[in-house]
């Protein structure tokens, strides 16, 4: 008794792709529908706010910091504020008045790379002298390969 069907014995399956496709597409409708009408709903709420007696004291944002350039020369280093030559007292007398007009001052100290560390750290304990807290010092970063 042999059992006789009536295909090819390597006849090539396919799959109808067409129904998973719609069932999709109906679902990226759906929620596409919904979204937007939870936020339309959100937004037609009509609420009473609540009132304050007095306004809110909102902080300035901090101001620009001052940029010092130490650069090699030489005979010394040159201080440089706003494209000025400046010595170690002059900065301190501008840091002294940008100080006095934003408690939050900072100061970024870009020395190059030639300049001895000492002269840096002047500017520093200048910053510090002034009353100023806030001082960085920059350096450039090589990738490495």
């Amino acid at each position: 008794m042999a059992m006789n069907f009536d295909r090819e014995p390597y006849e090539p399956m396919s799959i109808d792709m067409t129904p998973l496709v719609d069932c999709i597409f109906a679902i990226i409708l759906f929620l596409l529908v919904t979204s937007s009408q939870i936020e339309s709903m959100e937004q037609d709420l009509s609420i009473e706010l609540p009132t304050m007696s007095r306004t809110l004291n909102v902080k300035a944002p901090p101001g620009r910091p001052v940029v010092v350039n130490v650069r090699f020369k030489p005979g010394g280093p040159e201080y440089h504020i706003e494209n000025e030559v400046k010595s170690l007292a002059s900065i301190r007398s501008y840091l002294s008045t940008r100080r006095a007009l934003n408690r939050d001052q900072s100061v970024v100290i870009r020395g190059d790379r030639n300049v001895k560390w000492d002269h840096v750290a002047a500017v520093m304990r200048t910053c510090a002298e002034a009353g100023i807290g806030k001082v960085s010092a920059t350096y450039e970063v090589l990738e490495s390969r």
